[in-house]
């Protein structure tokens, strides 16, 4: 069974998703997916539309930086907002004191039935139904 998401197709198995910390971790090298217990051969690997605003839109990003964040987005699948993820982030807004692009980012992982990647205390302190989170060295 597939999920599909405005023209994506997530395949059942192990999802991963980074947040912009885990992203910018994974690319400086600071740990590794299999050091983690990932086996990139086997799963998805996914992030959210908001991750990579977050990522292009840096001050004074130097033209390596940018190319290896613009080689990291190509190799994973981009995660649209849609109406279902949405509703989960506002859900996740007003009951607690985390960030909207925060929520949406857990929101998404929540709805892809995903492993959220991070080191955000914020997202690794939210006690969601549905949130798994792995938290990156």
């Amino acid at each position: 069974m597939e999920l599909r998401i405005k023209g994506l197709f997530v395949m059942n198995g192990t999802k991963i998703i980074f947040d912009t910390s885990a992203v910018i971790k994974l690319i400086d090298q600071q740990y590794d997916l299999s050091s983690l217990g990932i086996n990139i051969d086997e799963a998805a690997l996914l992030t959210s539309v908001i991750v990579r605003m977050e990522l292009l839109s840096g001050r004074n990003m130097s033209d390596e930086e940018e190319r290896d964040i613009l080689e990291f987005l190509d190799d994973v699948q981009i995660v649209p907002l849609n109406e279902e993820i949405e509703k989960k982030a506002i859900e996740i807004r007003r009951a607690t004191p985390v960030k909207l692009p925060d929520c949406i980012i857990a929101a998404t992982s929540i709805v892809l039935d995903a492993i959220l990647l991070t080191d955000d205390h914020h997202l690794l302190n939210l006690s969601w139904t549905g949130l798994q989170v792995k938290k990156v060295i």
